[in-house]
């Protein structure tokens, strides 16, 4: 399985100015992801690619994701299972 350091440093990559809370349990792995300052698009990409590399590295295909956008923070829930 995939440790949660490496995942960290893909979202320390991705999302620059954010704060992330990564857990892994059994074969599921939860992120959190809190920041400001992204519009919509470049978001919703961003996390699309987050996704698309952990189903890939895990061989899974599922993943629930929640993203809340008021103003200009956001806060995204990722489940991949």
């Amino acid at each position: 399985m995939i440790d949660s350091k490496l995942i960290e440093k893909k979202l320390k990559s991705i999302f620059k100015d954010a704060s992330f809370e990564v857990s892994i349990e059994g074969n599921t792995i939860r992120i959190a992801i809190e920041g400001i300052g992204e519009d919509p698009q470049t978001l919703l990409s961003k996390v699309g690619e987050v996704v698309g590399s952990l189903n890939r590295f895990t061989k899974t295909s599922n993943a629930d994701i929640i993203v809340s956008i008021q103003s200009t923070g956001y806060g995204v829930e990722i489940e991949i299972y």
